[in-house]
């Protein structure tokens, strides 16, 4: 603290200065930092989250007409019924297709992974016993309703289940990223807050200290100037720092000592002559006395 009333004027008023530049630099670095995280979040459920949960509902719509399009083609017998329903399980089947291809490309957790490898074991499985209904159903062989209903009715429950359980990880998901970011902008407008609220008192502290630093010894110097100026040469003159101002008190404490010492000088040859103003006036009543006694 020494060391910092010994700097100059300036000098302390530049670091003054830099200390709050850098404290609002501070806040706004850490401002910017908060809102990227907040953004971040936001852009993990508005491309991730969101496109994942719709691509998986999709997906779980396309499932349910491709095996409502299957049943219907099993109990088809009109040539005309079989190809419209084999166009439609077609297109599903396409539609489909294209949005596991879309969601294979937002999964990022070993728990989706997982989930997503019974999925797509089960779809192939699924797939096989399509294939196998598909056959029966053009060769028109008998206990087509006993394969709908058997491994191929598991199988199309097996991958609703799994395909509901994706949905509610990513919702899952989406919501505590939601939460996160939440927290994030509690936290980073508390922080902000109580740094901002620093920043000022910093600030106020560094003004006031400043203030007292220059101003006390101005005042000082002022007094000393005043009691000069009213012929008091006594005044006692302390020097704490050797800024402007310490070197102003030095300065006028010089001044003082050597105006001091003058009138100390002026006064003893005051006094010298005084005295021998005196021994003259004393010879010359002598010579006087001595003239009438020589004239009587």
């Amino acid at each position: 603290m020494k060391a910092f009333y010994n700097l100059k004027i300036a000098t302390k008023l530049m670091v003054a200065f830099a200390a709050v530049i850098a404290l609002t630099v501070f806040v706004g670095l850490f401002s910017i930092a908060q809102l990227s995280s907040v953004n971040d979040l936001s852009t993990e459920i508005a491309m991730e989250r969101m496109p994942s949960t719709r691509a998986l509902l999709e997906m779980k719509a396309s499932t349910a007409r491709y095996r409502q399009q299957e049943v219907q083609f099993a109990g088809a017998i009109n040539p005309d019924d079989l190809a419209y329903y084999d166009k439609g399980m077609t297109e599903g089947w396409t539609r489909w297709s294209e949005n596991r291809a879309e969601y294979e490309k937002m999964i990022d957790s070993p728990e989706e992974k997982t989930l997503w490898a019974d999925y797509a074991k089960a779809m192939d499985q699924y797939a096989q016993e399509h294939q196998k209904i598909v056959a029966a159903v053009r060769s028109q062989r008998e206990g087509i309703d006993a394969m709908l209903r058997g491994e191929s009715q598991r199988l199309f429950r097996d991958m609703m289940g799994l395909i509901d359980k994706l949905v509610k990880l990513n919702v899952a998901r989406g919501e505590a990223a939601s939460e996160a970011a939440d927290r994030v902008y509690r936290n980073g407008r508390n922080l902000i807050a109580a740094i901002l609220a620093g920043c000022v008192v910093a600030g106020v502290l560094l003004a006031l200290t400043i203030a007292r630093i220059v101003s006390k010894p101005l005042s000082e110097a002022v007094r000393v100037a005043q009691a000069v100026a009213g012929g008091d040469l006594g005044s006692r003159i302390e020097v704490n720092s050797r800024d402007e101002t310490g070197q102003l008190l030095a300065a006028l404490r010089e001044m003082n000592s050597s105006l001091a010492r003058i009138v100390g000088e002026v006064r003893s040859g005051t006094d010298n002559i005084a005295t021998a103003s005196g021994q003259i006036a004393s010879g010359n009543q002598d010579l006087s006395s001595r003239t009438e006694e020589q004239a009587s």
